[in-house]
């Protein structure tokens, strides 16, 4: 629990308090991810970044009160062993995306994600009784890349449709879906998010004198759509109206990281667009300590 100012940022690494500490019950069902799906509600809306347009996080909010955030890592903490494959799935989905938005909370980055050192490497959360990173979540246990076996995303048969999934807090990510994933619905989620994702001609560009312009999310993960559909161009014509085939030539997008916050958290001051802890004012982590501070 702390309130930060402007000197004091740097500090943050060390005071991140895990929500985890003391956690010792094992759950026997899957994680509430109603509690994510609020938050999700609660901070995220439709805007632009940099002429991209995207679903955007009011971080300001949510970092003025992450408590809400804070209780549903608290549900990953430890998982039930009997989660089906889709289950474990949408809870690794959702907890790369909550854990994401508390790197971000909690380090402020000013401009990207990649200005938190380490943001990818980083053991900065625990799920299931470990500390982990993002990498771990997303190229381990969605992926299982490298391992020789099927991570979740083939388990469920969705190694290509899961990318839409996955948010890296930058413009040219998928969007940050306003509910969380579940079981229940995670094929239709998946498929809607991709269809979506690739019908914004401001990440996926399309068809254009014969060439096919795609996010290149498309080009680092080739492997995952191929092994969908046989061709990273086979892939995207099932899930769009171009018509396009394993000859179409295909070019990948520059990749835009800046962050997709909400672009009302700057303020100008003399005429220099700022963020408020530049101006000295606190940052607060948890709004109740702060409460009356001028």
């Amino acid at each position: 629990f702390w309130c930060l100012t402007e000197d004091s940022q740097a500090e943050t690494t060390s005071a991140w308090e895990d929500p985890c500490e003391g956690v010792t019950t094992v759950p026997k069902s899957a994680p509430n991810h109603t509690i994510f799906t609020s938050i999700l509600g609660k901070h995220i809306s439709s805007g632009s970044v940099n002429g991209i347009t995207t679903n955007v996080v009011d971080y300001t909010a949510l970092r003025s009160d992450p408590s809400e955030l804070r209780a549903y890592l608290k549900e990953l903490c430890l998982l039930d062993p009997e989660l089906t494959p889709a289950e474990a799935l949408a809870t690794m989905i959702n907890a790369y995306n909550a854990i994401m938005l508390a790197m971000i909370v909690h380090y402020d980055p000013a401009e990207s994600v990649r200005d938190i050192e380490g943001v990818w490497t980083m053991d900065f959360a625990t799920l299931n009784g470990s500390k982990v990173s993002l990498d771990d979540i997303e190229h381990g246990f969605i992926r299982n890349q490298g391992t020789g076996k099927r991570g979740l995303a083939g388990q469920n048969g969705v190694r290509g449709r899961v990318h839409a999934s996955i948010v890296c807090g930058s413009a040219s990510c998928p969007d940050l879906q306003p509910v969380a994933f579940q079981a229940s619905t995670l094929e239709t989620q998946l498929t809607s998010a991709m269809t979506e994702w690739l019908a914004n001609p401001t990440k996926n560009p399309g068809l254009s004198d014969g060439t096919l312009h795609l996010n290149n999310i498309f080009g680092w993960y080739a492997a995952d759509f191929t092994a969908a559909e046989g061709s990273v161009q086979e892939f995207v014509a099932k899930y769009t109206s171009w018509e396009v085939d394993s000859s179409t030539s295909i070019e990948y997008e520059s990749y835009d990281w800046s962050l997709n916050a909400k672009s009302d958290q700057t303020i100008i001051s003399g005429g220099v667009s700022v963020r408020p802890c530049q101006l000295g004012l606190v940052c607060c982590f948890f709004s109740a300590l702060c409460a009356g501070r001028d």
